[in-house]
């Protein structure tokens, strides 16, 4: 028993680390003690050392029961099994030597082979078997981003890398949910088996934000090829605040083909409103991480009374990485077609489109428009465009331009080659060849050339001493027009503009000087002399402005008068025949006569006044404006339209007012300057917010600018979120003569939408004649749309039930 003691009291008073073997476990620990015999070992802060086992674990207080052959470490447990490569972290592991087992009584980090970490607890890890359980909240994640949650624990067999469970729950790097149940996961070959699958997708996965789709299923099959769901409902509507979502997809089997990146529809039923309405035994479109796929895109059915019925079938065929394709062929059932392609390609420096079409009617009519834009260089860009046509009322006809982005105009062709460099940072070069071809025109006279056309700009660097900027420009053209009209301009523009000029008493002042050398040659023009023509002109400007601002409890109010003198002491052009007009948007303008290549001979004052009311948060509530033009002589060789030929000019402004969120006015005029009459008026009134809205707009011009007289309105009432109804209409009220009606009503939902549109053409453009139109028009966002006539689908209805 002396010699027994003596060892237990030299054991207590080393300081230095002591191994000590219990069987095969070591301890490297600064403090141990041995008790009951040697049945018990305790140490802290130190590692417990298995090496039959390849094991090393961490702690800070160790507890080794040599009787049941069981090791507890407590607190900053690590865990280190070089042969498995399994790393476990834990504040309590308790190992049992003899069954080879280990069990995380905590929370629990796990991180198996660098590939995938496992947080959970109350975990039991078996050794023999290679399996990893628990019952408890358990997630894993992967190098992929994906993240496998399993809310009721898991059975993870490690050599096999099998993962089972009651319920889990699946992330992509997408952020898509798959919830499982009863499933078994593959992670070596990333083949899930499940039941009762559901997958949630994140909201805008399609597309749309306010989207809630979702794909559920009685059982499910994935791999890395493809995902094939049983009994499968898709949708992507949300059910907030709904009894059922607006259209769902049953399906007997779902396949996302992964290789493809397709999804499948195998014997499907179309619910809309939880009805039954469409039978599809097959059905398929490209997932949403497909940007291109070749394949056929949403065909719809349309009927007017001019076209009659006809239905497009458009196929889009991906021809490379860089190059697709869409047909768009579109039969009438008279028998007639248009046969409609469009092709894009994408090269390395430039991307070209074309869009084109073959027309079998009574005859054969065709269009061609392209437009190709690049880069020559860094400095350098150029756009080519080339449109062409058979037939002048080709395209308005069969409305080309509603089945392509490329025909922005169907009354006028636009060919031209455009080359724009910046040749450094003040200096750029614009130079184009264009030809205009006018449809409405009868012959050579619709046509126009104008080679070339050239803008030189430099902006000229000032020392500071100016207190200004200097720019020439020069541009230029020749154009033949009409047949037998030539016309050739060369401008040399010399500008310098100051910068704001504020004194002690608030007046900010600025001025300008414009030197232009004029230079032309015509023949048989209706703008210009006809001889060779060369002049300089030359214009100052002085504008002071006197801000003034006065703040209110309520409001902020501003008044600016503003005055500006011109001087122009070179003879200039007769431009009295001249169609500008005089606003309050032109007035203080430099170029206010709408001419380019001239200036406004003479000397005249400019006078304005600026009034506007705000809110306190800076909203425009009150606003008017008022200017006038006033000469000391008259001169008969400026635009009489704008009355700068008289000693005083017309009386233009503008006025708004917003009384509220209902009601905003907006009034631009142009009185003569005696008052005796307005020459123009144009208002614009809107009424309403949220769910009605009307909005109004009238212009007319008289004595000195014309005569015509148009209105127009929109009005919109939203019922709901869901249920709208919106009408237009242009009229012409000189003439008596309406443009078109049109009534619309639309219910719209995230994933749902539904719409009935009347409309009613009129035409007074060459042999078209009036349309009158009745269309439907559903879309199963985002993936489906139907388009046709109401009168169409009413006259089929017997033969679709039939069917």
């Amino acid at each position: 028993m002396k010699i027994r003691s003596l060892i237990i009291f030299l054991i207590s008073l080393f300081i230095l680390n002591i191994e000590v073997k219990a069987e095969t476990i070591f301890f490297d620990s600064k403090n141990i003690k041995v008790e009951e015999n040697g049945d018990m070992i305790y140490a802290t802060k130190g590692i417990a050392k298995i090496p039959s086992k390849n094991l090393e674990i961490k702690g800070d207080k160790f507890i080794y029961d040599k009787k049941i052959s069981e090791l507890i470490i407590f607190d900053d447990v690590e865990y280190f099994d070089d042969i498995k490569k399994i790393y476990i972290e834990s504040d309590k592991l308790i190992y049992n030597e003899l069954k080879n087992t280990i069990f995380s009584q905590s929370k629990t980090f796990i991180k198996l082979e660098n590939i995938y970490d496992i947080n959970s607890s109350d975990v039991f890890y078996d050794r023999n078997l290679m399996k990893i359980s628990s019952r408890e909240l358990t997630e894993v994640n992967d190098n992929d981003d994906n993240k496998f949650l399993f809310s009721k624990g898991l059975i993870f067999d490690v050599n096999k890398e099998i993962i089972s469970s009651k319920k889990a729950i699946v992330t992509d790097k997408n952020y898509n949910n798959y919830i499982f149940e009863n499933s078994k996961v593959d992670l070596k070959t990333n083949e899930i088996i499940g039941k009762e699958i559901k997958i949630d997708f994140e909201d805008s996965f399609f597309g749309d934000e306010n989207n809630d789709p979702v794909l559920k299923g009685k059982s499910v099959v994935s791999n890395n090829d493809k995902t094939e769901i049983y009994k499968a409902v898709f949708s992507t509507c949300n059910v907030e605040n709904k009894n059922c979502r607006g259209w769902e997809l049953q399906s007997n089997i779902f396949t996302h083909n992964k290789v493809k990146k397709l999804f499948e529809y195998k014997k499907s039923w179309l619910k809309v409103f939880d009805h039954r309405v469409f039978y599809l035994p097959y059905f398929n479109h490209p997932d949403p991480s497909v940007k291109r796929k070749s394949g056929f895109l949403t065909p719809f059915y349309r009927s007017t009374d001019n076209l009659g019925s006809s239905v497009n079938i458009p196929y889009f065929y991906a021809l490379s990485d860089s190059k697709d394709f869409t047909f768009n062929p579109r039969i009438y059932f008279d028998n007639s077609y248009i046969l409609q392609s469009e092709y894009r390609e994408a090269f390395k420096n430039s991307d070209l489109i074309v869009d084109f079409s073959f027309n079998r009617d009574d005859n054969t009519n065709t269009h061609m428009f392209a437009e190709l834009n690049g880069n020559i260089d860094d400095k350098t860009e150029y756009t080519l465009q080339v449109q062409n046509v058979t037939n002048d009322n080709y395209l308005k006809i069969h409305e080309i331009k509603e089945y392509t982005e490329l025909i922005k105009n169907d009354s006028t062709l636009n060919s031209y080659l455009k080359i724009n460099r910046d040749i450094d940072e003040n200096t750029s070069l614009n130079t184009s060849i264009k030809m205009y071809e006018d449809l409405s025109k009868n012959d050579n006279d619709k046509y126009q050339f104008i080679l070339p056309d050239f803008n030189f700009i430099k902006e000229l660097e000032l020392e500071d001493s100016y207190n200004g900027s200097f720019q020439f420009l020069s541009s230029g053209f020749q154009k033949v027009y009409e047949t037998n009209k030539h016309e050739v301009l060369l401008n040399n523009d010399f500008n310098f503009n100051s910068y704001d000029i504020v004194s002690s008493n608030g007046i900010v002042t600025d001025y300008s000087f414009f030197l232009k050398n004029y230079n032309t040659y015509s023949k048989n023009s209706t703008v210009y002399e006809n001889k060779n023509d060369h002049e300089i002109f030359g214009t100052f400007l002085v504008k002071s402005e006197f801000p003034l601002k006065k703040d209110l409890k309520q409001s902020k109010n501003f008044l600016k008068p503003i005055i500006q003198a011109r001087f122009s002491p070179t003879n200039g052009k007769n431009i009295s025949s001249s169609t500008s007009t005089l606003l309050y948007d032109n007035i203080f303008s430099p170029n206010r006569i709408g001419r380019s290549d001239m200036v406004e001979k003479g000397s005249s004052l400019t006078l304005g006044l600026e009034y506007e009311k705000q809110n306190l948060k800076n909203e425009k509530m009150i606003g008017f404006n008022v200017g006038n033009v006033i000469k000391h002589k008259k001169n008969q060789s400026l635009p009489q339209k704008t009355k700068l030929d008289q000693t005083r000019s017309d009386i233009v402004g503008n006025f708004f007012y917003k009384l509220d969120e209902k009601i905003e006015l907006k009034y631009g005029f142009s009185y003569d300057r005696d008052l005796d009459y307005s020459n123009y008026d144009s208002i614009s009134a809107k009424f309403g917010s949220n769910n009605l809205v009307t909005t109004f707009n009238y212009l007319t011009e008289n004595h000195d600018f014309g005569d015509s007289e148009t209105i127009s309105n929109e009005t919109q009432f939203a019922f709901n979120n869901e249920h709208l109804i919106k009408f237009n209409t242009t009229k012409d009220l000189k003439d008596d003569f309406t443009q078109f009606h049109k009534l619309f009503y639309e219910y719209k939902t995230d994933c749902l939408s539904a719409s009935l549109q009347y409309q009613k053409k009129f035409f007074r453009d060459g042999n078209l004649v009036p349309d009158e139109s009745l269309f439907f028009l559903i879309r199963f966002i985002p993936f489906a749309e139907v388009r046709g006539s109401a009168n169409t689908i009413f006259e089929n209805k017997s033969d679709k039930k039939s069917e």
